[in-house]
């Protein structure tokens, strides 16, 4: 499957990059993206995608995630250290250690 063409979307007042859009790969509307790419949510236009990045896109690094392991393993809870554009750090529960993900890891890290 060949990735979606990802396109930046930034908060006006200061440039800050929130996420990205990209055409919904399997019907009508457009997707939202996390900043590090990870599809947030589908909405009927471009400009309800947009205005939902900017409004939840940087609050919704905060919370928290779920890792499914590629070994089909048990659902792991996964809290963001640092994202960008392709990568993320990452922390499973209450472990100290921080795990760096980056291509098809990034697919298996959702919100619940």
């Amino acid at each position: 499957m060949t990735p979606p063409v990802l396109e930046p979307v930034h908060r006006p007042e200061d440039g800050e990059l929130v996420g990205h859009l990209a055409a919904a790969a399997d019907r009508d509307g457009w997707t939202a993206h996390a900043v590090f790419g990870a599809p947030l949510r589908t909405l009927p236009t471009r400009a309800e995608a947009a205005a939902f990045l900017r409004a939840r896109g940087l609050a919704l690094l905060a919370e928290r995630w779920q890792y499914r392991p590629a070994d089909g393993g048990e659902p792991r809870t996964a809290w963001l250290v640092e994202a960008r554009p392709g990568a993320v750090v990452v922390r499973f529960g209450h472990d100290p250690a921080s795990v760096p993900l980056r291509g098809a890891d990034l697919e298996r890290l959702t919100l619940p």
